[in-house]
């Protein structure tokens, strides 16, 4: 497996209190060319173990808040194209090496986004689930930040730019811009990213990009304390203040990237109002199917035995009840191979390997209690 060729690249990794999905992101990294930052906001240090530093993984404890982290994220990045992961999700090293030419042959492209396999361990058995797919490209006529933004705004969609390999200035002024006013809600700021990005340049989807997102934890913005999700948020007249602020931030957004001040009061008006419309048809739909409904009395009261036989034995169109639907590393890379998505065998076998030792690691642990 090669993993050099990566070394005009950072990868910034935010972490809190989770020290062995650091210490595993170690074990990915070593032996790779890229710059590994890792942001550590836990109130103690981790203490590395001998042996498992690496020159390329530059360990910073701040003990400071995830928002404080990203707004000062510049000065962590010194080369020329940089991304953030999760401390527990993975790029693959081919998929990199493809965005940096991509990036490097085409100067109108401001970033990379790549196909996203979900993985988990259940029960010892390492599965994979293919997500995003309705993810939608820009048209090559999208060339002005209008354009983008009419295809990118609700009632439209094309794909999310949080997670995406870009161009280090673009990649920093759009992160700490985001990230420079803390909100209540943690799902706010992945939409100004998504703005400005249109604003600023094209992102494009790679097929042979890819990126492992983890189910072994909890997402991020539901482990904030009290933090509200977005609708909660946006209807709430509590927070009506942040709202205004937020919106404002929105609006000098479109401003700085070029758009006329009549328009970028109308696209600020699709951005936010529009948002909370679609988002809240989203989940009237999804709160009036009564699979859901009884996916929660089925989970809540069936033995555990029934659920896994669920999961391991009824086809894949019949497991959104199951509460998460997987297959094994066979069946997805047949799915991948039928859509044109390319992946290197033993990159997916590294992740593999590595969250089976997490998981294993972590039954002995719960085992000692």
């Amino acid at each position: 497996m090669n993993r050099s060729g990566l070394s005009q690249l950072t990868i910034v990794i935010p972490t809190f209190q989770r020290p062995d999905f650091v210490l595993r992101q170690f074990s990915y990294w070593s032996g790779s060319d890229a710059c590994v930052v890792i942001l550590d906001g836990s109130p103690e240090p981790l203490l590395v173990p001998a042996g498992v530093e690496f020159d390329n993984i530059i360990y910073v404890h701040t003990a400071t808040s995830f928002v404080e982290r990203l707004a000062s994220v510049g000065r962590y990045v010194k080369t020329p194209y940089c991304a953030m992961l999760s401390d527990d999700e993975f790029f693959t090293f081919s998929g990199l090496r493809s965005a940096i030419s991509r990036l490097e042959s085409d100067t109108s492209v401001l970033g990379c986004v790549g196909r996203c396999l979900y993985f988990f361990v259940d029960q010892g058995r390492f599965l994979l689930k293919d997500a995003y797919r309705e993810w939608r490209p820009f048209s090559d006529t999208a060339v002005t930040p209008e354009q983008r933004l009419d295809e990118d705004l609700p009632p439209n969609k094309t794909h999310m730019a949080h997670y995406s390999i870009m161009r280090s200035p673009e990649w920093v002024r759009i992160l700490e811009n985001a990230y420079r006013q803390p909100f209540s809600s943690a799902y706010v700021y992945e939409r100004l990213v998504n703005l400005q990005r249109a604003t600023l340049g094209r992102t494009v989807i790679l097929e042979d990009l890819l990126w492992f997102r983890s189910m072994e934890n909890r997402n991020i913005a539901t482990a904030v304390s009290n933090s509200p999700g977005f609708l909660a948020w946006a209807l709430d007249p509590n927070f009506g203040t942040e709202v205004a602020e937020y919106r404002a931030i929105a609006r000098r957004l479109l401003g700085d990237g070029g758009v006329p001040r009549e328009l970028a009061n109308q696209f600020e008006e699709r951005f936010f109002v529009d948002g909370v419309q679609q988002t809240l048809i989203r989940k009237s739909k999804f709160r009036k199917r009564f699979r859901d409904k009884f996916r929660q009395q089925l989970l809540v009261w069936s033995p555990k035995r029934f659920r896994l036989f669920v999961k391991r034995h009824l086809p894949s169109r019949m497991l959104s009840f199951s509460g998460w639907q997987g297959n094994d590393m066979e069946t997805i890379c047949g799915s991948l191979d039928e859509r044109g998505t390319y992946y290197e065998r033993a990159e997916i076998e590294l992740v593999k390997v590595l969250a089976l030792q997490t998981a294993n690691a972590a039954s002995a642990t719960k085992a000692r209690r």
